[in-house]
């Protein structure tokens, strides 16, 4: 009897590490390499603990063949990693924003690590990765990607078939959204540059004789950078809510 009790409860949290374990290991912040790999797997250890009571209930029985668990935690693997691959899809329009923003202010090939991405990445898209992530975790966001994993034991029920088109559609939709937020808030520096590129070909066809693009690359990158500190606040804000809205169809009403 004991041993029928042990085996069903370490089968349980095992089963709640498959899906809350593949999501951390995407999810930004909580995945990052720049963590020690220990205390990641400390840590979904912790939640797998803690949620055992909560959601104990949900999981369906162990079944007695070795490929009757393997169909099981496959699509919990799954689920975990689309949610937190739709994390990292909300974080793109950072990217994207910071891409454009570098384009713009000739800054293109000036590189930095990007603990988000976990690569080389130009200097405005760290910049904006990096103040994101403290935005997420200043304000509490990082609470609703753990509440959206727990969430989604009532969403994704688990055992039942996985809905891999409404999948699809989330993915492309959170996709095209990221990528129209980030041009809106590269928008002021998009606008800029167009005007900037515009007056310098036309002053360069009225002063043939000067360097004109050498000449204003300083003014460029110096204007870039104050209308980047001045939009800065407004893009933070427009990602933290986006990001909120992106995690909301998650959630259950409470």
């Amino acid at each position: 009897m004991l041993s029928d009790i042990l085996a069903l409860d370490i089968y349980q949290f095992f089963f709640l590490v498959s899906r809350i374990g593949a999501a951390l290991m995407v999810m930004p912040g909580w995945g990052s390499r720049m963590a020690p790999a220990k205390i990641r797997l400390g840590l979904t250890l912790a939640i797998a603990f803690l949620l055992l009571p909560v959601l104990g209930a949900q999981i369906p029985p162990m079944p007695k063949h070795p490929g009757g668990l393997v169909a099981l935690i496959v699509p919990e693997v799954i689920v975990g990693g689309f949610l937190g691959l739709i994390a990292q899809a909300l974080m793109a329009s950072l990217h994207i924003a910071g891409t454009f923003i570098g384009f713009q202010t000739g800054l293109t090939n000036a590189f930095s690590f990007d603990t988000v991405a976990e690569q080389q990445s130009q200097l405005f898209t760290t910049f904006l990765a990096n103040l994101a992530l403290v935005v997420i975790f200043a304000t509490d966001l990082h609470h609703l990607m753990l509440r959206a994993v727990v969430d989604s034991y009532t969403l994704f029920v688990p055992g039942a078939p996985l809905p891999l088109g409404d999948f699809a559609e989330m993915a492309g939709h959170t996709i095209g959204n990221a990528f129209a937020l980030g041009l809106r808030m590269a928008a002021p520096v998009l606008v800029f540059g167009l005007v900037f590129y515009a007056g310098l070909g036309l002053l360069s066809r009225l002063v043939p004789q000067m360097q004109v693009f050498f000449v204003a690359l300083p003014v460029q990158i110096g204007v870039g950078l104050w209308m980047m500190m001045v939009a800065l606040p407004l893009m933070l804000a427009l990602f933290r809510g986006f990001f909120e809205d992106g995690l909301m169809p998650f959630l259950t009403p409470r």
